[in-house]
């Protein structure tokens, strides 16, 4: 028999969503319950739910017995649609009986009936329920003999009781600090109940043996009408009733009990938990930049934005969206500061740059990183452990000075430590708290120090310091000089490094030159000062230490390995170029193999906004034989670079070379040449494919097309004088790219071409 009943109010009772409960009775019994049970059933597209309770019994009887029951709900009023005698006992129709009567009105009923169960399906109106089933009586009729009354209850005879717990979770048997917020509530579940929903509680904290937990001090009662939320109950030196830290041997316990809205005291059934409360802890603040902190790693989730900061490129591993904006129909994310050569953490500074920070303490997201599931534990500095507080406020001071929030004005929300030490204090919750952001900040060296308030309102005693430089924009006009950016593994056979550094200096491809010439190392700075967790792995040099320099030379000159990064520092070459820098880029097989496909990979335009290269695999090319690929050993049939009379003079190959294996064979195979490119480019060199010795016909020296180091005739028609140097000049930039390894080449050749590109750069 079902019966839907309309309800309207709201408590929470403590039961899961499907609960079977044990009765008084067992299967001993003449007559025992088996099921009690309640389940809630959400509606689909609604916000309404059913809750059906089930009731069933069995026997134990000899004979075919009937059975009487009768129930008591949680506001003493028998639902809608039942019919009962005047001792409670629920009618049935008899069997036959025209039910089209109703069944109060009908003489053809009686309280017996051979039915074990019962279902009782109430709907929720606006979420709330009227009442519940909380007690089933039953007795049962054989030989026209009733028995005695057996009963049981929901929630095994409890219906309400009393919950506590903290914003942390229990405390109980554990050890914690002189601040917390205790939680208090009724034993929940997922179904309303007016007339159990709580009106307040009472507590008391008393103090008891750590060795029995007997009594040592009872406390006195307190009501939560007197709390902001009855529900919560704060205790921190700022409101004056921290918690005491125990003696040895005593543990502090809270004891709480309901006051119903009915007017139910629940004082014979309080709730309690003991902990220990100790002195002593405090939180551990984050400035979620990916630095090591107070031996806490966390993760970068702060960004800086401005005319000269910034990123065209969303790395996939970003969780959200960072700030951007557009220019010229081309957006521009916030990014990372830069570390420059000497480790700073740099960004180039404009009017209108802002820097985006996170803040925040240790333990309160996964593995310290924001993007992670929210954890809310406070974890003490010093042990490490969690002490079961939370945070209320952050601290802030830019530069000595209290930070200057707009939301928050300084002079209203400054707090002085004893030290007269001057702080920009925020509520905890507050969106300026977690994300404050700096604006206005000058050219020069910067600090932003912030440090937590636990509810102990206790802060961090060694506050996190973010020390940061904003540097000066380099006008196009103010650059000079030149900067070598070595992106070359160690390798002493293919790249000896000693040899490599007087190649790219004023002793070789630079002499002649009186200027500037400063070298870094991308693996130098990789070992050194680098740290993967701000750009994603990618960018190593900073935009800070290119933008000074009219020329960069890139070179990464072990052609035939997938090593050259020059892709991966696609944020900062951008912005360099975007300033009005010029580069020349000196590889080999590696720009094809490596940089074209991260470019294609990650969308980066580089090589075709700035180099004339269309973003296509079919673009740069190397010589191939069917599944043979150039290498020192395959193919090798590059010998010189052919001078398209944009500079006077061919590129010879450098014989014999500091690479053995080069002169094996007498030419270098992994090289690049250029395909499809754009006409605004010129061709500077042309591939110089190896030939036979005069005298000798290609017939003589190689009449197949394979894989060895003799091209054929058509092999020498397929790649000689394709491009393989290139030229870009705008009114903005001049960018060079070569597709053979300039170390490999004669160094005065190399010189005399350096020469003219310095020439024509006006250097």
């Amino acid at each position: 028999m079902k019966h839907n009943i309309y309800a309207f109010i709201v408590i929470f009772l403590l039961i899961s969503c499907t609960q079977k409960i044990p009765t008084a009775n067992d299967n001993t019994s003449e007559v025992f319950f088996t099921e009690f049970s309640g389940e809630k059933i959400e509606l689909e597209n609604s916000s309404e739910y059913q809750y059906v309770q089930t009731i069933s019994w069995e026997e134990n009887l000899d004979g075919d017995p009937l059975f009487a029951y009768r129930f008591t709900t949680t506001n003493n009023e028998i639902p809608e649609g039942f019919c009962t005698d005047e001792n409670g006992w629920i009618y049935h129709y008899l069997p036959g009986a025209d039910e089209s009567i109703p069944l109060c009105a009908s003489y053809e009923k009686s309280i017996w009936t051979d039915k074990k169960s019962l279902e009782i399906t109430f709907e929720s109106v606006n979420g709330e329920l009227a009442h519940i089933i909380s007690e089933v009586e039953l007795k049962y009729l054989l030989d026209n003999e009733a028995s005695d009354v057996i009963s049981t209850g929901f929630f095994n005879f409890r219906i309400i009781g009393t919950r506590l717990t903290t914003m942390n979770g229990s405390v109980a048997g554990r050890t914690i600090g002189r601040g917390i917020t205790f939680t208090i509530n009724e034993k929940l579940t997922d179904i309303f109940v007016e007339g159990l929903y709580a009106d307040h509680f009472m507590y008391r904290l008393n103090i008891i043996s750590e060795a029995d937990s007997s009594l040592v001090q009872a406390g006195e009662w307190m009501n939560t009408l007197d709390c902001e939320d009855i529900r919560k109950v704060e205790m921190n030196s700022e409101l004056g009733n921290a918690l005491e830290p125990n003696e040895d041997g005593e543990l502090t316990e809270l004891e709480a009990y309901i006051v119903t809205r009915s007017g139910f005291e629940d004082i014979d059934n309080p709730a309690k938990m003991n902990f220990k409360v100790q002195d002593g802890f405090y939180p551990n603040t984050l400035i979620y930049n990916g630095i090591l902190q107070s031996n806490h790693q966390c993760t970068n989730n702060s960004f800086a934005l401005g005319e000269y900061h910034f990123v065209t490129y969303l790395d996939e591993a970003l969780s959200a969206e960072p700030q951007h904006t557009y220019v010229n129909d081309m957006i521009h994310y916030a990014t990372a500061p830069w570390i420059d050569k000497n480790g700073n953490y740099v960004m180039i500074g404009s009017d209108d740059l802002e820097f985006f920070l996170n803040c925040g303490y240790s333990g309160e997201y996964v593995v310290n990183n924001p993007a992670n599931n929210y954890y809310g534990l406070v974890i003490d500095e010093l042990t490490g452990v969690n002490y079961y507080s939370s945070i209320n406020y952050i601290d802030y001071r830019l530069d000595n000075e209290p930070w200057d929030c707009e939301e928050f004005p300084a002079g209203e929300y400054t707090i002085t430590d004893d030290d007269g030490t001057e702080w920009l204090r925020i509520p905890y919750e507050s969106e300026a708290a977690r994300h404050p952001v700096l604006r206005g900040l000058s050219y020069g060296e910067h600090t932003f120090t912030a440090r937590v308030v636990d509810s102990q309102i206790e802060p961090d005693a060694t506050p996190s310091n973010y020390t940061f430089n904003v540097v000066a924009p380099v006008p196009k006009e103010e650059k000079e000089g030149i900067l070598i950016l070595c992106d070359t593994p160690f390798n002493q056979l293919m790249a000896p490094e000693e040899l490599l550094d007087s190649l790219y200096s004023i002793d070789g491809f630079f002499a002649g030159y009186n200027g500037v010439i400063d070298k870094l190392s991308r693996r130098e700075l990789r070992e050194t000062v680098w740290n993967s967790a701000l750009h994603f792995s990618k960018d190593v040099f900073s935009a800070t230490d290119l933008q000074n320099y009219k020329l960069i030379v890139y070179y990464s000159d072990i052609p035939h390995e997938a090593n050259c990064n020059f892709a991966s520092e696609y944020d900062v070459m951008n912005l360099y170029l975007q300033q009005g820098g010029n580069i020349i880029l000196s590889g080999g097989k590696n720009i094809a193999i490596k940089v074209q496909i991260d470019c294609i990979n990650y969308g980066f335009p580089i090589l075709e906004n700035y180099f004339g290269i269309p973003l296509d695999i079919n673009s740069i090319q190397y010589p191939t034989f069917e599944d043979y690929q150039a290498t020192f050993f395959d193919l090798a049939f590059f010998d010189n670079a052919i001078s398209n009379n944009v500079y006077a003079d061919d590129i010879n190959l450098l014989l014999p070379s500091f690479n053995f294996l080069v002169n094996n064979v007498e030419a270098l195979g992994p090289v690049s040449y250029f395909n499809n490119i754009d006409p605004s480019c010129e061709v500077l060199y042309g591939f110089g494919c190896r030939v036979p010795e005069v005298g000798t016909l290609f017939e003589e020296w190689d009449d197949v097309d394979d894989e060895d180091v003799f091209p054929s005739l058509n092999q020498f028609n397929m790649y000689n004088n394709k491009p393989i140097a290139l030229r870009k000049i705008t009114e903005n930039n001049s960018c060079y790219i070569f597709g053979f390894p300039l170390s490999y080449m004669e160094v005065e050749d190399v010189n005399n071409m350096m020469l003219q590109i310095l020439n024509e750069l006006g250097m």
